[in-house]
């Protein structure tokens, strides 16, 4: 059974042409160590607060094209025992920018809550999808 963390938001930036959506998909039985996870990982703040962190931080170019912005990037990553980002990947990419951007948004992220295993903090990788939708021109 798949999970889904879908929380769209719609944040029009200063200094962008366009509003954009972001939303993210998790995909289960992502763990590294294949058993049952007591909790997993979380970023601080939970789901709502990751999309406000992807919205608020994402980068477009001033004149994105609609093929190469809107779509998905589905990302591999492993959540240490101290809660850093390791290890991304690209799964499924969208556009060069949009991957080079997608990787620099969790590269940059805060620390997440790790996952726990018997009271123990676990490294837990995670594969989910962030969809990016550009809506609208400024001119609209």
């Amino acid at each position: 059974m798949m999970k889904y963390i879908f929380l769209p938001l719609m944040l029009l930036l200063p200094f962008m042409l366009k509003a954009q959506t972001v939303t993210v998909t998790k995909h289960a039985n992502t763990a590294l160590n294949f058993k049952a996870i007591d909790v997993e990982p979380q970023f601080p703040g939970g789901a709502k607060a990751f999309n406000k962190y992807l919205s608020k931080n994402v980068g477009y170019p001033v004149n994105p094209s609609t093929e190469e912005m809107n779509g998905s990037v589905t990302l591999a990553m492993a959540i240490e025992k101290d809660g850093s980002i390791t290890d991304i990947k690209i799964v499924k990419g969208l556009s060069e920018v949009m991957d080079k951007e997608t990787i620099r948004l969790m590269t940059s992220s805060p620390k997440w809550k790790p996952g726990m295993q018997g009271g123990q903090p676990i490294r837990v990788r995670y594969t989910f999808t962030i969809n990016y939708a550009l809506i609208g021109d400024k001119h609209s």
